[in-house]
């Protein structure tokens, strides 16, 4: 299986723990990925301050063009703005050919042109359909032994198309959890909006939405919380001791990417390979006791 992996900026920057633990997992499952050659921006962060949405559309149309200039393989997208933000473009050019002649009009002064050929996948869509839990089981050595943990899923990686998972009730992270030997807890709060990149302009209202998907989760019994979304990771994780200050509160959850709990089950080392030295709240002895 090969795929393009396009990771986008948080990955290399607040996500890096991310893409770290992403890149050995892959391999440990017998994935290929190749990046796409002078990606660029998604401009997800840039929708929140009014750029205009042609602009969005050709940053993103490049990336494509860029991908497909290169081969025939799916894209991959880890993060779950950028997943969004790709989706929406591809399937809005294959369908309008008007808004494709338009965004090529764009492309064509940088030497590029999208046909169209490519489809635009999340992580989750290729590590649960294409390799699949009982594939990622066999591949743990060090399973977690029922470690309870809420899989937040948020308000992105499953909406608004649906195209891989329920929008209204998602499995897949619930059933990749398992495949790791822990117990995903149900929380009715794991779609809730987390405040996003509106974290700095709405801080009080965004504070409250974060500290009701911690409790939210910890009520149910959850030791840490696992994500997809780099954006989902920074809001829980980082702002948990002002939370904690504003309303009275002592969440001190730890906040994971599903590849580092992937990396640590498949036995990799929780620095080098699993990264968790990079997170703020430490997991490690929550997962080393799970682990044995």
């Amino acid at each position: 299986m090969k795929y393009f992996l396009y990771w986008g900026c948080s990955l290399e920057g607040s996500g890096a723990n991310y893409l770290v633990s992403l890149k050995p997992v892959l391999e440990a499952l017998e994935i290929e990925f190749e990046e796409i050659e002078d990606w660029n921006c998604c401009g997800a962060s840039l929708s929140y301050v009014g750029a205009r949405d042609l602009a969005i559309k050709v940053l993103n149309a490049r990336n494509l063009a860029l991908a497909e200039t290169q081969g025939s393989y799916d894209i991959v997208v880890p993060c779950s703005s950028c997943y969004i933000q790709m989706l929406k473009v591809s399937q809005e050019i294959q369908e309008d050919e008007g808004l494709k002649t338009q965004i090529n009009e764009c492309l064509a002064e940088g030497g590029r042109i999208y046909r169209g050929n490519l489809k635009v996948r999340h992580i989750m869509d290729v590590l649960y359909n294409d390799v699949g839990p009982d594939k990622i089981k066999a591949t743990v050595v060090k399973p977690l032994n029922g470690l309870k943990i809420a899989g937040y899923v948020g308000c992105q990686s499953v909406r608004p198309y649906g195209e891989y998972d329920s929008v209204e009730k998602p499995k897949i992270q619930d059933r990749l959890l398992e495949a790791l030997g822990a117990e995903p807890v149900p929380f009715p709060k794991k779609m809730r909006c987390c405040g996003s990149g509106l974290f700095m302009s709405e801080m009080d209202n965004c504070m409250r939405l974060v500290a009701d998907i911690l409790e939210d989760a910890i009520s149910h019994g959850a030791k840490m919380i696992s994500t997809v979304c780099p954006m989902c990771a920074m809001n829980l994780e980082v702002y948990q001791e002002r939370i904690n200050k504003a309303f009275g509160t002592e969440y001190d959850i730890p906040i994971v990417y599903l590849t580092q709990l992937m990396a640590v089950t498949f036995g990799m080392d929780l620095k080098k390979e699993a990264a968790l030295d990079y997170n703020i709240i430490p997991p490690e002895s929550i997962l080393k006791t799970a682990v044995g």
